[in-house]
């Protein structure tokens, strides 16, 4: 049931006007400017907790050459698919093995079939955290940013090196070499791993180096953020930090009226 803020009466349901029986006071402006204070300090504590995380996603995509190199490095790799991987019955490239994954007869005709199946399965996984690696680096910033960076960059380019120990061993099965004659890795193969090695090098490096951020400056009530923090952490009371918000609040608006005179004179000038 609910209480007068004011009085404490316990109101009825028959208690329907705005005022409260008991003291009169208007139940719905009971306090207004207060609740709107508090709502708008509330909004603003909650833009000022989420906004660093932004500020760290950008840098840590795209906010520094060195980001920004990451992606290329990143992406670079791709371009050694569209070389031969493999010297079975021509020259293989991704597109081929994409063949191989959607034709069923060609699956079946593959001697050891299983060995090679897990180096597709392999090289695939590698391609597919390429695609993880660039969604995921606007986290590195984060908390577990940097050993998540590190893990996924790793998994890459040990999947990709596992692809071709695993291919190598499939083919120098008497299987393949009474098929195929000589079967071999491909340049692009080497090409590939030997990029993904540079990427992950690179990764690497930037975790360890670092990304600047630059930390887009947070106001509540007029105060800037850390400082408002600072107070909340240090227990002072609501009506203390309200005072220092005013302050606050008249020295931006005297410095927005002086920045409007300058201004002014300039133009006139």
């Amino acid at each position: 049931m609910a209480v007068c803020p004011h009085c404490g009466y316990r109101l009825r349901i028959t208690d329907w006007k705005p005022e409260c029986p008991e003291c009169g006071v208007n139940l719905n402006y009971y306090k207004a400017n207060d609740r709107l204070l508090d709502e708008s300090e509330k909004a603003e504590v909650e833009h000022a907790k989420f906004q660093p995380k932004v500020d760290r996603a950008k840098a840590a995509y795209a906010g520094s050459w060195k980001a920004i190199m990451r992606i290329v490095l990143t992406l670079l790799p791709v371009g050694a698919l569209f070389l031969p991987l493999a010297n079975l019955i021509g020259k293989e490239n991704v597109l081929d093995v994409y063949n191989y994954f959607t034709n069923d007869a060609l699956r079946a005709g593959m001697p050891g079939g299983n060995v090679f199946n897990a180096a597709v399965l392999l090289l695939t996984l590698s391609v597919a955290m390429i695609l993880v690696c660039l969604i995921l680096n606007v986290m590195s910033l984060g908390r577990h940013g940097k050993g998540r960076a590190i893990a996924l960059y790793g998994v890459m380019l040990a999947a990709a090196a596992g692809a071709l120990i695993v291919f190598l061993i499939a083919v120098k099965a008497p299987a393949y070499t009474e098929k195929y004659g000589d079967p071999s890795a491909g340049i692009g193969a080497y090409l590939y791993i030997l990029l993904q090695t540079v990427s992950f090098c690179w990764n690497l490096h930037v975790v360890l180096s670092g990304i600047p951020v630059k930390y887009t400056k947070c106001f509540i009530g007029g105060l800037p953020s850390e400082e408002y923090f600072g107070y909340v952490n240090d227990g002072r009371s609501k009506e203390d930090i309200r005072r220092k918000m005013l302050v606050a609040l008249a020295e931006l608006q005297n410095e927005a009226e002086s920045a409007a005179e300058a201004k002014a004179g300039e133009v006139h000038a």
